[in-house]
């Protein structure tokens, strides 16, 4: 089999607030990049000599940079992600050729085989993602399983992950679970619960009283 067709891009969630991002391009395309990269609070800049009106409204709301200048090699050397997000074949090309001689990871927009990653459609729920990718062979029908997902997952499962990390951050607080077991039976008696049920009738600040009565449960609060 062919080396190039078998290529598996590996699943991984990664801190952008460590990495900061650059965006070659200036257009729709870079604009739809930054959007999604803002989500996850992303340090981002964009490189190019023309800037749509939707970025430039980014840049005045100060959540992102703008380099309004021809892309070089040059603007490569304070990061360590790139995002080429243009329609320039040749100017991909010559984006992918500096990133190899500089050891970075580069993102080509709907150009797989340039990638040394490619982008999941999310489905976002505050702490909450849910990825779904097609290792880059059919993104348009992967957009369409993210909307199915977005139906099933309601927006409630934010406050749900919210409850689910204190409950967690509470009872490990505790040092008294240290068994394994011991802990998979804390958890599975908080996931038993309806928290959609309970979140819809009670709130979310009232819904805490239902985890608290877990950890009664097991001399934990």
């Amino acid at each position: 089999m062919n080396k190039k067709e078998n290529i598996g891009f590996f699943p991984i969630l990664i801190n952008l607030q460590r990495f900061p991002c650059l965006v070659v391009g200036g257009g729709k395309v870079a604009h739809r990049k930054v959007l999604s990269l803002l989500e996850f609070n992303a340090d981002i800049t964009v490189i190019s000599p023309k800037i749509c009106n939707a970025l430039v409204d980014l840049y005045n709301q100060h959540k992102i940079k703008i380099i309004k200048k021809t892309y070089s090699k040059e603007y490569l050397r304070y990061y360590k992600i790139v995002f080429s997000a243009t329609d320039n074949h040749r100017l991909n090309l010559s984006v992918r050729q500096d990133c190899n001689d500089e050891n970075i990871l580069l993102n080509v927009a709907d150009n797989p085989p340039l990638c040394d990653f490619i982008l999941p459609a999310n489905v976002k729920r505050g702490n909450l993602t849910i990825s779904v990718s097609s290792q880059g062979k059919a993104p348009f029908y992967t957009k369409e399983i993210k909307k199915k997902l977005e139906q099933f997952i309601p927006p409630v499962y934010k406050d749900i992950i919210e409850l689910a990390g204190d409950f967690r951050k509470r009872m490990l607080a505790k040092g008294k679970t240290e068994s394994v077991r011991t802990k998979a039976k804390i958890f599975r008696r908080f996931t038993s619960k309806d928290w959609e049920k309970i979140l819809e009738e009670n709130g979310k600040r009232n819904s805490r009283h239902y985890f608290q009565k877990i950890l009664k449960e097991f001399n934990l609060f």
